[in-house]
Parts: structure tokens; sequence; C-alpha cells
């Protein structure tokens, strides 16, 4: 082994001072403790007056480390804390030296200001001395926190033994919890004592020393009745004093002031700290229960959500009159200025006011970002903004006469559509107010900030649609406007008010709804609506719809299929649809064969199979109609040497040439007509074509509908003067028409009740017809009394042989029916009505009911349809109680009407009275303890 002396490296020992002696083990006496300390207090000492540089940080953690290690832990973290209070006393009475001084030169300011002075917790606006004042106390606030901070790091390192051992055993804070502890309590906390606020010297005032004890015994008294003013009370109410210039766009120098300010926030949040607050009251018991709320949440976030609260209370009830009242608050809730401010009128029109709140928000979420708010602020003082600026005048906001949503909704939809059907090409597209859109837009992004203030914008967009929807129901029911008119406004509402829904309120699954539910609620008042709907929908496949191509025929559909999902009485559309259907096809009227196909198509998608099978079956009808008459052609060109049938005599020998539609019963509206006399060569054609249908398809039976059809006729009148070549011309007319006009061949007048007794016309339908051939424009006829309508059995009809048409080809339009029953001397025109279609028979046999006369803009429902409901709904029920065999009434009735729902949706009191019918015919019977319970009879 070799001595220490030949070694080449060796490890240095601690370099000797006065408490080496203890480093090895042995007991430091408490005079020693003290002396030790003694320099560690000269250190901090040392620290606090930026002369750092001049210690050795290794010597004071060894001395810190020493007395720890021999049990003068104690002593070392009391001392520390002494220290530090020590200096943060000299600084707390500077800045009270500062507060009290500012409160001196703002009082004659603050007396006369609506919020008070700054020690007396008045938040005004101040004037821009004040606010510098409270800048440089601010800032002097700030500068003592982070001198602090610095010297609390400092520390921190030198006990940073104490804090792993001393400080965890004994469950204390750490050294530098302490001096934020010791910062809240001897600074922020440092109360403002009357005799300092009173004090001469520092406030600049003389007391005469006859008030001095009066003075203090009130001084006193108000001591006993509030809380003390601290300092943390003065730099709170000066925070929130910038904080209200800087929202008025006073503050100079901004940028600068608000990191000032958010210096300030974060030094709040630090002395906020849980160990800070959570171990106040053991450590030190001072000022009661209010040590463990949080510094921040207690002195500042309260008093500034507050003060956020009463500014846009005061700022938006200040920008519109009678706000308040009308926006849903508490008559406790009303500000000063609201008795005021509801007298004058608005200062904003709506949507100023509604661009004045999307800034002030914005303006708030940025200034929370400047000041680094932490996140539960910020979401509290976004939810009061948003509450003082949008849900308190939401209801006022909608209703402003002149610029609110419901004005801006009404002057969207304003221009209602009116007339007819226009033609394809015309230009169909609804006029919409993009402008207005967008303001709607905007205001609804504002008001989805509160979702429960959107519920007055559905509101309002729900009222306008009926009450623009009533308007158009009025109009039908005063006949100030054709069914036409109605549909063409029905659909210009949807386009606007879907286009409002769609792009201003975002297409939101709720206000879709409450459109939807609008609709619904004026066209389903009657069954007006369905019977419109079918009247415009054979007006675009008649004429609108002509020449369009593929994608203006879809959309035109798609439109209509729009107002078709509102309908409730789908069933009473598909009864006029199909009528007016049966004319198009057997006239020959429809525009187009596919626009038909795509509308079936469509009503198919909807609706199902079920719905569209016999208006398929119409379409097949006319197919194999077609096929038949191709192959009758073809039989008759096979029969040229058969014998001449002695009826067509009368037509001058020639055959009448007959195209016969043959249609089966239940697809086809159901006339139930009796036929009428037809002249002998007509009736002559078509016992030929009967032969011959009967003989090719065995076992049927065709029934004629005489009340259906057209003919082409020749009419031959005397020539013109001067002229030795009679005149002629090809009529268009209906059978009836044919009827009536072939009478005169033989004779050249003719009473009602001789041509009644040889056509067996219905009345009716006589007088329809015969009025028909009388008009100015077509006169073919001249009738014998005077007026429009026909007086009685007596009334003559004339063969006219003056008879003029610039026309070879003349089509005789009809006249209405009300026309028609006009008694002799009414008053009006007779109008132009739809012709006849062709000549029809009907394979099958013929239905045992009698449908009812659809008429046209009627509000009731057919009776028709009526019974096809019973039917129905009977149905229903006993497939229900079939595959439920008992059911209880409510049960019942809620699933009728979903399966029904399709085609028409049956009121509860009909569902019972069928139900009452099934249990008569014993499908149901009624349980014996629960009547409302139901059994079902196999």
């Amino acid at each position: 082994m070799s001595s220490n002396n030949n070694l080449k490296f060796s490890i240095k020992p601690f370099r000797q001072t006065g408490l080496s002696s203890f480093a090895h083990g042995s007991n430091m006496d408490q005079s020693t403790a003290m002396s030790a300390f003694s320099s560690l207090s000269t250190a901090i000492d040392e620290i606090h007056f930026r002369n750092a540089s001049l210690l050795s940080f290794e010597e004071l953690y060894r001395n810190a480390y020493n007395l720890v290690l021999h049990k003068h832990g104690g002593l070392l973290y009391d001392g520390v804390a002494e220290r530090l209070g020590h200096h943060l006393e000299k600084s707390a009475e500077d800045l009270v030296h500062m507060a009290v001084g500012l409160d001196a030169a703002s009082a004659g300011g603050a007396a006369a200001s609506r919020g008070g002075s700054v020690l007396n917790g008045g938040g005004g606006g101040g004037n821009i001395d004040d606010i510098n004042a409270s800048i440089v106390f601010l800032a002097s606030l700030s500068s003592t926190w982070k001198e602090h901070r610095v010297t609390m790091v400092m520390v921190r390192d030198i006990f940073m033994y104490m804090d792993r051992t001393y400080v965890q055993q004994n469950r204390k804070m750490t050294v530098y919890e302490l001096g934020l502890f010791l910062f809240r309590r001897v600074v922020w906390e440092r109360e403002l004592t009357a005799t300092e606020e009173g004090d001469d010297g520092r406030q600049g005032k003389m007391v005469s020393g006859g008030q001095e004890k009066g003075r203090q015994n009130k001084q006193q008294q108000i001591m006993d009745a509030d809380p003390p003013r601290t300092l943390g009370n003065v730099a709170s109410t000066l925070l929130l004093r910038v904080i209200r210039q800087d929202r008025l766009d006073r503050l100079d120098d901004a940028p600068q002031r608000i990191a000032l300010l958010r210096s300030c926030i974060h030094m709040l949040l630090e002395l906020s700290m849980p160990n800070v607050v959570c171990n106040t009251a053991s450590e030190y018991p001072r000022g009661g229960n209010s040590s463990a709320i949080p510094v921040y949440e207690r002195d500042f976030e309260e008093a500034f959500l507050g003060e956020t609260q009463d500014f846009y209370r005061n700022e938006s009830a200040g920008r519109l009159s009678h706000a308040t009242g009308l926006g849903g608050g508490d008559a406790s809730d009303n500000i000063t200025m609201d008795s005021f401010s509801s007298k004058l009128p608005a200062k904003y029109s709506a949507m100023e006011y509604v661009h004045l709140a999307k800034s002030r928000i914005e303006q708030e979420k940025a200034r929370a970002s400047s000041l680094d708010l932490p996140p539960p602020t910020r979401a509290q003082l976004l939810r009061i903004v948003e509450t003082e600026l949008i849900e308190r005048h939401a209801k006022t906001l909608v209703d402003m006469e002149g610029s609110g949503f419901a004005f801006l909704l009404k002057e969207v939809t304003s221009n209602n559509a009116t007339g007819g059907v226009a033609a394809a090409g015309e230009g169909n597209t609804v006029p919409i107010d993009r402008e207005r859109i967008a303001d709607l837009g905007i205001m609804y992004e504002l008001f989805s900030r509160v979702p429960s203030s959107v519920n007055h914008l559905r509101d309002a967009l729900s009222e306008r649609i009926r009450i623009d929807g009533r308007s158009l129901v009025r109009d039908q029911e005063t006949n100030a406007s054709p069914p036409a008119a109605f549909v063409k406004g029905v659909l210009a509402m949807r386009e606007r008010f879907g286009a409002v829904v769609t792009e201003s309120l975002k297409g939101e699954k709720k206000s879709q709804k409450r459109m939807k539910e609008a609709f619904e609620d004026f066209l389903n008042a009657d069954a007006r609506a369905a019977n419109c709907l079918a009247v415009y929908v054979d007006e675009l496949l008649r004429v609108g719809l002509r020449g369009a191509d593929e994608r203006k025929v879809a959309a035109e559909l798609d439109r209509v299929i729009v107002i078709f999902r509102y309908l409730a009485d789908k069933d009473v559309f598909e009864a006029y649809y199909k009528n007016h259907l049966a004319k198009r096809l057997l006239g020959n009227k429809s525009g187009s064969e596919e626009a038909e196909r795509a509308m079936v198509s469509l009503l198919k998608a909807e609706c199902g199979y079920q719905f569209t099978s016999k208006l398929e079956g119409m379409f097949n009808d006319m197919r194999i109609s077609k096929e038949t008459a191709e192959k009758y052609r073809s039989h008759k060109k096979s029969l040229v040497a058969a014998a001449a049938d002695p009826r067509d005599v009368e037509n001058g020998g020639k055959s009448v040439d007959v195209e016969v539609s043959v249609l089966t019963t239940g697809y086809w509206p159901s006339q139930n007509v009796e036929p009428c006399i037809l002249p002998p060569p007509v009736k002559a054609a078509m016992d030929r074509f009967q032969k011959y249908y009967l003989n090719t398809y065995t076992g049927r039976k065709l029934s004629w509908q005489t009340s259906t059809g057209s003919a082409e006729i020749r009419a031959t009148f005397p020539p013109t003067k001067g002229s030795t070549k009679p005149r002629r011309h090809d009529l268009t007319v209906t059978t009836y028409q044919m009827c009536i006009l072939v009478l005169f061949n033989n004779r050249d007048t003719l009473t009602l009740k001789q041509i009644r007794e040889e056509t067996q016309i219905p009345e009716d339908e006589l007088r329809r017809h015969l009025v028909s051939l009388c008009t100015p424009k077509h006169r073919i006829l001249k009738k014998g009394s005077k007026g429009k309508g026909i007086s009685g059995d007596d009334d003559t009809f004339t063969y006219n042989a003056d008879y003029t048409s610039k026309m070879t080809r003349v089509k005789v339009p009809m006249v209405s029916m009300r026309d028609a029953t006009l008694g002799p001397n009414a008053e009006g025109g007779a109008g132009e009505g739809a012709s006849s279609n062709a000549a029809a028979a009907i394979s099958g046999a013929s239905s045992a009911n009698n449908a009812s006369v659809l008429v046209d803009g009627s509000p009731s429902v057919p009776a028709s349809v009526e019974e096809d409901r019973r039917h129905l709904l009977e149905a229903a029920i006993v497939r229900i109680m079939k595959a439920r065999k008992t059911l209880n009434h409510n049960d019942l009735v809620a699933e009728a009407t979903k399966q029904l729902s399709g085609r028409f949706v049956p009121p509860p009191q009909f569902v019972k009275k069928r139900v009452e019918s099934l249990i008569e015919r014993e499908y149901l019977e009624r349980d014996e303890n629960d009547r409302k319970l139901y059994r079902y009879m196999a």
C-alpha cells in the first residue's frame, strides 16, 4: 500500500468554514445555529437588494443544509419567512402610500362619477389623469411582484434541501410557495386602515382637532359594517377601470397597457395556486374563511364578470329602445337607463345592432386572449356577453319594426305569384332577394351562439309561412284567383322559404321541421290544396312542359312533389289527378308522354306501388287500345266485299270511322252515365267494332261511355252572296254535340224538349252542350230566347245558315256548367272550357258505386274518396287485429294511422266509427272487463 504522498490523484476535502466541525456528526448548539442563520439572513437581504453577485451560493446552500441536518429546520423556516415578510412589508407600505395618493388625486372627479373613488370601490370610467395614475400604480404593483418572484427563485435554490426534507416531513409549504403566500398576505391583502386613509400627511388634507374624534368614530362604524379595503381591492378596481377604458376605445398605447394587465392577472393566478390557498388556514390563520378562496376568483374574476355584465347590459339597452322590457328579462333586472331609453326611438336598426354585437363578441374574444385569461373565465365571459347582447334582446331583434328578422323575412317572401302555369322556357325562376337572405344569415349566426334564442327565429319563420299561406287560401275561398295560381304561389313560397332555411339558417334540422309543419298547417286545412295541386299538374302536363328538355321537366316535377309531400289528403289528390289524367289520355292532350310517366314514377317513389297501380293501368290500357285500333283497321280492310249496312244511308252511304279506347273498369274514373241515343251510322260503326272485339276477346263485356268522346263532322252551309260554292267547315265537337247537330239534317228548328227526347242526353249536359253551340264566336245554332241561358222546354234552336268562320277546321269549345245553368236573362259571358275526350268503351262489369262529380277548387272530400277511405280503414283495422289478436283502442288508432298515413290521416273519431261498424258485423268484439280492449273474432 502506497502512502498518500505518492498518489497522483486525491479527493480534495471540503473547504473549511466556521461550521465545518459540525459536518461530521457533532451537535450544533442554538447560538451556533443562530450565527449560521445570520449569514443566510444577510444573504436574503442582499438578494432582495439585487446584490446576489457578491454571494457564494455553494456556501449558503451548505449552511442551510447543515441547519436542517442538525435539526434546526424550524429555526431556518421561520427565519426565512420573517425576512421575506420584512421586505414585503416595506414594499406594501410604498404601495399603500401610492393608493392613498391616487384616491386623493381623483377625489374630486370620482365624487361626481357614478362609481365613486378608488378606495371606496368605484369602477367608473375616470378621466385621462385618473387612468394614467391607475397605470402607474398597477405598474408599481407588477414591478414589486416581478422583483419578489425573482428573489424567490434565488432563495428557493439556496433552501432546496430544506424543501426536500424538512418541508415534506412537516407538511409545510415549500419556500417558493411560502413566498407566494407571504406576498398574498403582506402585500395583496394589506388593509388600508382608517389611520392610513385619514392621515392628513398622506392625503394632503387638514383635519381640525375638534372634528378628529367624530371622524374617527364614523370611520370605525364604517369599518364595523363593511370589510376593510385592501391593496388587492384597489388593484382589482383599477384593473377593471383600465379594462373598461379599453372597451370604450379610450385607452392610449393599448398594447402596452394590456401587457401590464396580463402581468397582473398572471400574478393573481399564481397567487391562487392550490397549495398556496389550501394550506393558508393551518399555516397563518388570518382573514377567516376567505383564505380558502383563490385570490384570482375572489378579488378579480367575480368583479370582472359583474362589470362585464353591467357594461354590456347598459350598452345594449342604450342601442335598442325598450330592449330589456321586450327581451324577456325580469323587472328586477332593468337597469337605470332603461326608463330613459324606452322613451326614445331605437338608436340602431336590428342589422346595425347585430353587426355591433358580432364586433363586440370578437373584441371580447381578442381581449380575453390578450389578457391570457384562463379557459373557465373565458367561457363565463363569453356566456355573459352573449346573454346580454343576444339572449336578452332576441325577441326585440326579431320583432323590431322596419328592420327585425320578421320584417326582413316578409320582404324576402312578399312577392306572391299570380296567374296560370307558364309554358316551358318562359322563365319560372322565383326571384329571391339574396341581399336580404344574407342579412338573415348574419342574424342567425349571431343567434346561434345562444341556441335558445334561435327559437325566436323559428317562430317568426313559422308564423310568416302561415300568414302567407292563409292569404293564398283566402284568395281561393273568394275565387279571387284560379287553382293554378294558388299552387304557383305555394311553390314560390316554398322556393323562398327554402332558400331562407337552407342559406340563412344553414339548413338546420329544427328549422326544416318548423317550415314543414307550417306548410302542412295551412295546406291541410281542407281538401282544397290537394284539388288545386292536381289542377296545376294537369295544366303543367298539358301546356307547361310542352317543348321542355328532360332537365326542365325533372326540375318542375320535383317542385310539385315537394308540395305533394306536405299533403295529408294524398288520396284526394289521387282522385283528381286520375280524373285529369283520364281526360288527357283520352283527349290526346298530354304535352309529353315522358313527362306523364316521370310524374307517375315520382308518385310511386313517394307513396309506393299501390298508390300508382291504377295510374299505370291507365297507361297500359292506352297502349293496348292503340294496338287494338291497328288490328281493327286491318280487319276492316279484309271486309271490303261485305254487305253495306242500311244505317249508313243517313251518312250518305258512307260508313263512319270510329276510334275506340278500351278501358279497364277500376283503373279509370267511372262515370256511370246512361248512353245517349246515337245517330244510326255511328251506332252501326260501334256495333261492328263490338262484334269484332267480343269475337277476338271472349268472356268480356263492353259498356259504352257516350258522355266522353269527340267527333269530327263536316258541316255544309249555303254559299255566300255572289258565290255558287257551298261553304264547308270541319267541326270538332263532343259526342253529345254530334248527336244534337245531326238532328238538324232533317229539320231547321227544334225545341229543347224535342232534342232531349230524341237524344236522351242528361238535362245539365244537354243545356251545357246547346249553349256551347250558341256562343257568339261559334254560333252554329240560334237560340230563340234572349240572354245566355235557356228559358225552358219550349226554347227553340235553329240551324244558322249564316255561320261564318275564317278557319276551315273549327274546334267548338265547351262552356262551364255554371254558365250553362244561368237563367235566360242572366248577365255575363259564357267562358270557354275544356273539350271532352275520345269515344270510349269500358271493359268489364260496370261499377256498382255512383262516383260523385269532382269539382275543381272544392274544399270538401269527394264522396267517392270518403267511401274508399272507409274500406281502406276497415281493411287496415282487420289486418292489424288479425295479427295482434287483442289490442287497446289507443294502440289500434296509432297503428291504423301509421299504416294509412301514406294516403290520408284518419281522425280518431273516424277510426272509432269504423271500429263500431266492425263490431256490429262481428269482425271484432270488446273485452268484457275492459271496454277499451278489442279482440279479433276469427
